[in-house]
């Protein structure tokens, strides 16, 4: 199984390099022409593009749960010309590639981990969460969580970007299929270098987000779509689970 993961994680990658900005590079902060405007819109597609994502039904694992898998995430940009006038590069997607982990605990609880880099620049991403399943699922009830999570980053020079998120989702397994939904929250801060002349931005976005759990034996792929604010994510995450 290891070919089939590494394909699929280095084909979500491809596609959503950050071309000719390889560190985030805010080009007109030596020009002094950088518009606040423009920086807010690239912080909302940051936080749409960036933000957790579990990629996992609702359903506790149990205490003896135990999940690792590879996933990516490719997000469509919003405000290309914001970038463009920041970056001096065009910038049409963002997109990640990294590694999940989960365990199960005892009363319903669910943490996870996730370690993530942005294909073709220096910047890394790692994130937690807790989920808590007000319903644990089972063959007759659908299962049903909250969930938290927080995420931050290093590698980006000019400005740090954190999120924190929180969502509710409901699942319901049949046989090898578990399809779930959820609505949540996510609020992005970039905080700008003191020599940007820029001001910190905050964002707040709504989100929504489908997807489906295929089991094959141990082997799992989990597919998922989602729209946060008017951004929308494409996502997948190749495991197993024990």
């Amino acid at each position: 199984m290891r070919h089939p993961l590494l394909a699929a994680a280095l084909l979500l990658a491809a596609p959503a390099a950050f071309a000719g900005s390889p560190d985030f590079s805010l080009s007109c902060a030596t020009t002094s022409t950088c518009a606040q405007s423009d920086f807010r819109n690239v912080s909302e597609d940051l936080t749409a593009g960036l933000h957790y994502r579990s990629l996992a039904p609702a359903e506790a694992t149990g205490i003896t749960g135990i999940g690792v898998g590879a996933y990516g995430t490719y997000t469509r940009v919003q405000h290309e010309a914001s970038w463009k006038n920041l970056t001096g590069s065009d910038v049409s997607a963002i997109g990640m590639a990294g590694i999940a982990v989960h365990k199960g605990l005892p009363f319903n609880f669910d943490v996870g981990a996730t370690y993530s880099a942005i294909p073709g620049t220096s910047a890394r991403l790692w994130g937690a969460e807790l989920r808590y399943a007000i319903l644990p699922g089972g063959i007759a009830e659908p299962a049903l969580a909250v969930r938290v999570a927080y995420t931050g980053t290093s590698g980006i020079d000019q400005f740090k970007y954190s999120a924190t998120s929180a969502d509710l989702s409901m699942s319901k397994g049949f046989a090898f299929l578990t399809p779930y939904i959820g609505v949540g929250y996510v609020r992005g801060v970039a905080d700008p270098d003191a020599s940007t002349g820029l001001q910190k931005e905050t964002i707040n976005k709504s989100r929504v987000f489908a997807g489906a759990r295929i089991a094959l034996l141990l082997f799992e792929i989990t597919p998922e779509y989602e729209r946060t604010g008017s951004n929308n994510s494409y996502n997948l995450r190749l495991g197993f689970s024990f």
